[in-house]
């Protein structure tokens, strides 16, 4: 008699149960690690509230599969000699793969979110951006990264990221204004053509989970990530998940209201919104209606993204710093120091709205930091929680140019929390 036909439907054996808790504990080993490591055994099973033997047998278990790594002994001044453990960062990697406006950047990603290797192809090379091109493109360049970089890693993954309104369960980019996309099925032209699994986020989400794991959000359980750049965004992340609402529509922020100045007109929603009057864009436009610019010089990279060599905001981030025994272009530190004020108002909103542990700024807006006092001073003015607001309001760990790391993490992300699935053991 076969017992599993008499078994109750969904009902759970003993023995699944024991593995299913195996496989928790052992993510929350890699999870310690990630967060605290180098670590030793013993600090483990105090990080975790494991007991010492088993932090031992899963540790042995990570390691035999290649996930962590022991570092030299290290001598106490008494007892027994320390035994420091981290993540494996050669052994193991995902492919990250980010469609921007002007290229597609891609490359891979080791466990502990290190960049081991990052290539870039222009669009301008493409006869259009049509995404059947932009993904015939993306596979012929990660095919030759592969070849070449590979070696003998593990590759668990590829995750794919893009900007605009994206439904990764769906697998569809429901809306990509600057590249004309509406409901396109990206999954669909990528499945068979990329080392699968294959994950598709939205772009300022997947900049949110690499800062969960690996940056700024290590250490808190909610968090609100604000991406002001050439498109703007938020990613809410509750008990340590990101919230994506019905259709993942959730995080829009672009016609937040910022201004009331009546020379600031968003095309799409008619007021001075957080796109028409922060944005990088905008930004840019002003500074040349104001002289401060030549003819435009190009996009930023990217959907949340720095400028690159030579652009336009680099250009006027240039301008206002002071050179030599200079003081700097006057004109332009007020436009960054408003373009700032303007980006606070919207993050007060935010603020007063969700009450987050920690506001994690992304995108174009971190070219030029030292204008982030002008936009946490605005949020203490405006938000409910006052002056104390502005320590919680920090730059994201990996900067403006995070997008091939954050691209990969939703591949990662199986390998930490479901470690012996995603190596394919249970």
């Amino acid at each position: 008699m076969d017992v599993r036909n008499d078994q109750p439907q969904g009902l759970v054996t003993p023995g699944q149960r024991a593995e299913y808790m195996r496989q928790g504990n052992a993510s929350a080993v890699l999870r310690a690690v990630l967060a605290y490591g180098p670590v030793s055994r013993a600090e483990i099973a105090r990080h975790t509230g494991l007991s010492a033997p088993s932090v031992t047998k899963l540790t042995s278990t990570l390691i035999e599969v290649g996930l962590l790594g022991q570092l030299a002994p290290v001598e106490p001044t008494q007892g027994r000699p320390r035994v420091p453990l981290r993540v494996d960062p050669d052994r193991t990697a995902a492919l990250g793969l980010h469609i921007g406006v002007l290229r597609t950047t891609f490359g891979l990603v080791g466990l502990d979110g290190r960049v081991l290797a990052e290539r870039e192809l222009a669009h301008a090379e493409l006869a259009d951006t049509s995404p059947r091109a932009v993904a015939d493109q993306a596979v012929r360049g990660v095919r030759s990264l592969l070849d070449d970089r590979l070696g003998d890693r593990r590759l668990v993954g590829t995750g794919v990221s893009i900007g605009g309104w994206v439904d990764g369960v769906r697998g569809r980019v429901v809306e990509h204004g600057p590249l004309g996309w509406q409901d396109v099925p990206l999954l669909d032209l990528l499945a068979g053509r990329l080392p699968g699994p294959v994950v598709l986020e939205q772009t300022v989400r997947a900049i949110a989970r690499a800062e969960l794991w690996f940056g700024a959000g290590r250490e808190v359980d909610d968090f609100v990530l604000i991406s002001i750049g050439n498109v703007q965004g938020a990613a809410i992340v509750v008990d340590r998940t990101v919230h994506r609402g019905p259709g993942a529509a959730a995080g829009g922020i672009e016609h937040l209201r910022v201004t009331d100045d009546p020379e600031v007109r968003c095309p799409r929603c008619g007021a001075g919104c957080l796109s028409a009057a922060a944005g990088d864009i905008a930004l840019t436009a002003q500074a040349r209606a104001a002289g401060l610019l030549g003819p435009a010089q190009g996009t930023p990279a990217g959907e949340g993204g720095a400028a690159g060599s030579g652009l336009d905001l680099e250009r006027l981030v240039a301008a206002a710093r002071p050179a030599g025994s200079g003081t700097g272009d006057v004109r332009a530190q007020e436009l960054l120091r408003r373009r700032a004020r303007r980006a606070g108002r919207a993050v007060a909103t935010v603020v007063d709205l969700l009450n987050p542990s920690r506001i994690v700024l992304a995108g174009g807006i971190l070219v030029a930091p030292e204008y982030l006092d002008d936009l946490r001073a605005e949020v203490a003015l405006r938000s409910h929680r006052g002056p104390a607001v502005a320590e919680d309001i920090v730059p994201a760990a990996f900067g403006a140019r995070t997008l091939v790391r954050s691209s990969a993490v939703p591949a990662l992300e199986r390998v930490i929390t479901e470690p012996f699935a995603a190596l394919g053991m249970l």
